[in-house]
């Protein structure tokens, strides 16, 4: 399957999970036509090569003939005559009937695969959680998928149930431009030609539109001259399907924005279609619904445009002249397929909201370089603007705005347009204080700006408050700045408000608020279509699971940005995920996985190129010492810092100190107690401060405070195990031990395997010793078959490490490490260290990841 690497990554390691006694879950959301029903049948195919049973059940369009009639189907069972009130077939003795069923079948492994289930009856999809629930200890494993066009459907609530209960779930995003250019050469048996990839580029990434163009073309012999082509029968016959499930209403509201070629406000398409908005807004949640329209910024408009095109093509030319009339819009058709018609924009703005951000640029300039107008040459400087914002070229974004700014005569929304892409870039791109100035101008302007640059202008001032240190203010503005003015559904939806919003929630740890409000915020992305902000949420979800100790969830999301970043060329979020990944791996013991991560210069906002600074002096520390930090600290602005990253505060303490610079770890502490004085309505930053302060004074009433206040998980642990050494050096070793057991525990629990060896260790220098072997099941050989501290062990070895300095890093004793590389000779069939570097680059090279850090006993 083209394009889907990182979705059959995640079946396989379904698959291979199951082989191994175990069950799992993964959630498969996707747009029509995205490929969630091919996914299936490839796991489906794939299941039965590798031995494992296969239950495989799928609503049917018109849905369910009665309630759970699908789960029966599925399993071979019958259907029982329903009673008076409908209880027989989907209470208590069709979930036994369907129970039995299922065990009958998990004498081996058994992959239960739903597809559709956006159709389901809503009495199947409790049954399919309360299966779930009651066979969880059974060798079963759930492959479902969903259409994210019924935005409403009760699909969303199971989906949302199950991953709330771990489940992965996995959207299906739009090709990227590679994977959409290998699979039009698939299907061609040569790569396409200039007009042929015109065309597919109005497909938007739909794997279904872009198969049935390109065979409909070839098979009825157009592709000769694709771009004079008609559309082929089997593509109109897919897009009419999708058309001909709207009522009478939508169907009107799709065709005349189709006829129209541009995005329409809900406004003008209610005046001509002789209604009232109001009136208008059910109408319009059925066609975003179908995935057929989507809201972007200037209003309605199509989701792809191919779909568009072959809409208005089948509209006859009386109708189509007299919607032209009465919207005063003149005909205007763009070089390329004769059927689509529009002014300069169609179809950019939809690729923008969409994600399809390479394809929304290629064209905004190609339409840029025969554009005469004046205006309609600004209209397209400002999506081509956009687009370079949103790709993380602020500089050329600012630049293109400037042009437009500066036109004689400019309307109204070409200046808001380019005001509002002018104020982002400057808020999240730059830190040199322009930003608030430039905002401040807009506030202070009023009337002159629509609440969507006031909404921007917000943004920007909520940056430069919380770049400031004042996050109390940055987070009532941020939150300001996602409520805009006016009832009905925004014309606008941009997330950078809910974005820094749930960025400062992060910061002073507030996760459950954080984590609400990203989980509302991606729903909406994913709802109306709106993916070019998918990677920034992803990887906040990840950096919030790393605070809440869920290292594996934490590596989980941070793959997903870095993908979808990859996928959308959405790269401001790499930075971000990649500290994640390098932070885990720290806290796991990899100093070389961390130094990977940390390989490239990073580019992105300001806030993630710090996190980057930070854990390269983390990473210098842990390999170098204290001394060796310091001199990267020196060049980092310490209460910019300790903002955006208040645990900082405490390690750059010990830190200074290790390196016997009081003076430093004084001008921390300080630092920290002013950011958590100026915010005091936010605990987590006093507990930072108190922390920061313990270690100064060697305070232990400090120090409790901060592992009782402290929300991330790690730092409180941290605080236990510098509270644990306090006392000890005070003789009082009772309540040490109890102190650092408790981060002992702590640490085992998150998987923070090098913090938890060095806790063993100090207490083994206090007579207290700690088994901790893994209960973890693994392979006889190969590298799957390495504990964590094997893994570790190799990883340093390799990295060229002698036994003393490994000894040393991992706080075990040198017999210890030669122990360990022995059991890694034997594991791999290597005999020198030789081997297994050159084993342990190949892995590397292949996409090697270290297996996660487990419970220990």
């Amino acid at each position: 399957m083209r394009g889907r690497d990182r979705e059959w990554r995640l079946v396989d390691g379904l698959l291979q999970k199951l082989r191994g006694g175990g069950g799992g879950t993964l959630l498969v959301d996707g747009e029509p036509g995205s490929g969630k029903s091919r996914l299936l049948a490839e796991a489906v195919a794939e299941a039965s090569e590798r031995g494992v049973g296969v239950v495989q059940g799928r609503v049917e369009e018109l849905g369910e003939l009665a309630p759970c009639s699908m789960l029966l189907k599925a399993l071979g069972l019958r259907s029982e005559p329903e009673g008076g009130d409908g209880s027989t077939r989907s209470g208590p003795l069709v979930l036994e009937r369907l129970r039995v069923g299922l065990e009958r079948l998990a004498t081996g492994p058994v992959l239960v695969v739903l597809d559709d289930l956006q159709r389901a009856d809503p009495a199947t999809l409790r049954m399919v959680h309360t299966l779930h629930v009651l066979l969880a200890d059974r060798p079963i494993s759930w492959l479902m998928s969903r259409s994210t066009a019924p935005i409403a459907c009760q699909a969303v609530s199971l989906f949302d149930v199950l991953e709330r209960e771990g489940a992965e779930r996995v959207t299906l995003a739009p090709l990227s431009p590679a994977a959409v250019a290998a699979l039009t050469a698939d299907i061609l048996g040569r790569p396409s030609d200039p007009a042929t990839r015109t065309l597919v580029a109005g497909a938007g990434g739909n794997p279904l539109l872009i198969t049935e163009l390109i065979v409909g073309l070839r098979d009825e012999g157009l592709l000769r001259d694709a771009v004079r082509a008609r559309a082929p029968g089997r593509l109109r016959i897919v897009v009419r399907g999708w058309i001909d499930t709207l009522s009478a209403k939508a169907r009107s509201l799709v065709e005349t924005i189709a006829v129209l070629g541009r995005s329409l406000s809900l406004e003008h398409a209610a005046s001509l279609l002789d209604t009232t908005p109001a009136a208008l807004l059910a109408v319009t949640e059925e066609a975003t619904a179908a995935g057929i329209l989507i809201v972007t910024e200037n209003g309605l408009a199509f989701r792809h445009e191919l779909v568009a095109g072959i809409v208005a093509a089948g509209i006859p030319p009386s109708v189509r002249q007299s919607l032209l009339d009465q919207s005063g819009v003149f005909s205007w058709a763009p070089r390329g397929w004769g059927l689509l018609t529009g002014p300069a924009s169609i179809g950019i703005d939809t690729a923008i909201a969409s994600g399809r951000l390479h394809e929304a640029e290629q064209m905004a300039r190609s339409r840029l370089a025969e554009h005469g107008s004046v205006h309609g040459s600004a209209e397209l400087r400002c999506l081509l603007a956009d687009t370079m914002y949103l790709t993380g070229r602020g500089d050329e974004a600012i630049h293109e705005a400037e042009k437009v700014l500066v036109v004689p005569g400019l309307p109204g929304h070409l200046r808001e347009r380019a005001t509002l892409v002018q104020l982002y870039a400057t808020a999240r791109l730059r830190d040199d204080g322009t930003a608030r100035a430039y905002a401040q101008e807009v506030i202070d302007g009023k009337g002159r700006y629509g609440p969507a640059v006031r909404s921007a202008a917000l943004v920007a001032l909520a940056t430069a408050e919380r770049h400031e240190g004042r996050l109390s203010s940055a987070l009532a503005m941020a939150e300001s700045a996602g409520r805009p003015a006016g009832a009905g559904p925004p014309k606008e939806r941009r997330y950078e408000a809910c974005l820094i919003a749930v960025g400062v929630l992060v910061d002073v740890q507030r996760l459950d608020e954080a984590r609400a409000m990203l989980r509302q915020a991606r729903k909406d992305m994913f709802g109306h279509g709106h993916l070019a902000w998918a990677a920034d949420a992803s990887a906040l979800e990840a950096r919030l699971e790393l605070l809440a100790g869920r290292f594996d969830d934490a590596v989980t999301e941070a793959r997903r940005a870095l993908d979808l970043a990859g996928a959308l060329d959405t790269p401001l979020s790499v930075a971000a995920a990649c500290a994640v990944l390098a932070a885990v791996a720290l806290r796991r013991g990899d100093l070389q996985g961390a130094a990977h991560h940390l390989g490239e210069q990073p580019g992105g906002t300001p806030e993630a190129r710090l996190r980057h600074a930070l854990l390269a002096a983390q990473v210098a520390e842990a390999r170098d010492g204290p001394r060796s930090a310091m001199s990267l600290l020196a060049e980092l602005p310490g209460p910019l810092m300790l903002t955006i990253e208040p645990a900082a505060g405490p390690w750059m303490a010990r830190v200074a100190l290790d390196a016997e610079d009081r003076a430093a770890a004084e001008f921390v502490v300080a630092a920290a107690e002013a950011l958590g004085g100026a915010n005091h309505e936010f605990p987590a930053l006093g507990a930072a401060a108190a922390h920061a302060r313990g270690l100064l004074e060697r305070d232990c009433d400090a120090l409790a405070l901060a592992a009782g206040r402290a929300e991330d998980v790690w730092a409180r642990a941290s605080a236990e195990e510098d509270l644990g050494k306090v006392l000890a050096a005070e003789g009082r070793r009772v309540e040490a031990t109890q102190r650092l057991e408790r981060a002992l525990g702590t640490y085992d629990d998150i998987g923070s395997v090098r913090d938890a060896a060095r806790v063993r260790w100090r207490l083994r220098g206090m007579g207290v010793r700690h088994r901790h072997w893994s209960y973890a099941e693994r392979p006889v050989s190969g590298w799957d078959s390495l504990t964590e501290t094997e893994h570790a062990v190799s990883s340093l070895a390799a990295d060229g490490w002698t036994n003393p300095q490994i000894a040393e890093q991992m706080f075990i004793s040198v017999h210890t490490v030669a122990f360990h590389l022995r059991q890694v000779f034997r594991k791999l069939g290597i005999r020198s260290r030789v081997e297994l570097a050159r084993l342990a680059a190949e892995q590397t090279r292949d996409g090697f990841d270290p297996p996660p850090g487990g419970k220990h006993a």
